[in-house]
């Protein structure tokens, strides 16, 4: 008995040794386990109640619709001026990206290759329209775009898309453009490149991962961009999707639930392919920015 006992114990120790070990070489899993929970758990709700029928979200609580259907989002793309939401977003968003990704192109090769005056200085003083909070902002732009009579129109919002993106593409951009060796520009200064011609053919293709981080980065914003269209627009001409589905669940009284699930996630459905589709280039992108 006193030999089982010894053994009992040694076993215990052993196994707690072994546990411990395990602990310390998997605990940074934990909390990314539990953040990925957290952040996905929220998705999946939304995924399965827009495949549920109105009473099934409140009757069945599983995750799994027990009886499936594809009726919400037929009526989401069926759902009045739904196509014109779209096309809102799409224009929107896409050329703001291309305006805010051409003129932070420009302002990066400014900061990374001219050594001028308080160049530090405005290089952070271009990040406060980031750090300011954007409600702040409302009031003011909506009196300038009111005085400017560009109130519910497309130009209103491409600015203020473009401005707000223009901040964060610059600072990595400049990483990316002061990684690039001077010396490629001074050869093919010496054969006869002009500066636009170094920085279309030359800049601008070591610098891809860059481009590629801020356009997505650049499209996000704008694709889920809320208070400007809130503030700058008044007819349903101009609505966003994002704007849509806020207006959806105000407008139909008891909450269709499977129905704003099924907005939401055509909302997202792009902007979550476009990072599955640029997830490496977006984090090579960030982290060599902000490492050059």
């Amino acid at each position: 008995m006193g030999v089982s006992s010894v053994a009992r114990s040694a076993q215990s120790s052993l196994d707690l040794q072994y546990f411990s070990r395990f602990l310390r070489r998997n605990f940074y899993w934990i909390p990314l386990l539990v953040f990925t929970v957290w952040s996905l758990l929220p998705i999946i709700w939304s995924i399965s109640a827009s495949f549920k029928g109105a009473i099934d979200v409140y009757a069945s609580p599983r995750l799994i619709p027990e009886h499936p259907t594809l009726d919400n989002y037929v009526r989401v793309f069926t759902y009045p001026n739904f196509s014109r939401y779209l096309f809102n977003s799409l224009f929107l968003s896409l050329t703001s990206t291309v305006l805010a990704v051409a003129v932070s192109s420009l302002a990066a090769y400014s900061f990374a290759r001219y050594n001028f005056r308080l160049r530090n200085v405005l290089l952070v003083a271009i990040l406060i329209p980031r750090i300011l909070p954007r409600a702040s902002l409302i009031v003011p732009l909506y009196r300038m775009v009111e005085q400017a009579g560009l109130l519910d129109t497309y130009i209103a919002l491409i600015i203020a898309y473009t401005a707000t993106a223009i901040p964060f593409a610059t600072w990595i951009l400049t990483g990316f453009f002061v990684a690039v060796p001077k010396e490629l520009e001074e050869a093919a200064a010496t054969d006869g490149a002009s500066m636009w011609q170094r920085i279309r053919h030359i800049v601008l293709p070591i610098a891809v991962p860059g481009l590629v981080t801020v356009a997505v980065f650049s499209l996000r914003e704008a694709w889920n961009e809320f208070p400007f269209v809130l503030a700058l627009t008044t007819s349903s001409e101009i609505r966003t999707l994002p704007y849509q589905l806020f207006l959806l669940r105000d407008a139909i009284g008891i909450q269709d639930w499977p129905l704003l699930n099924a907005f939401t996630i055509v909302t997202i459905l792009p902007i979550l392919l476009l990072y599955l589709r640029f997830e490496r280039n977006i984090v090579s992108g960030i982290t060599q920015g902000a490492l050059k």
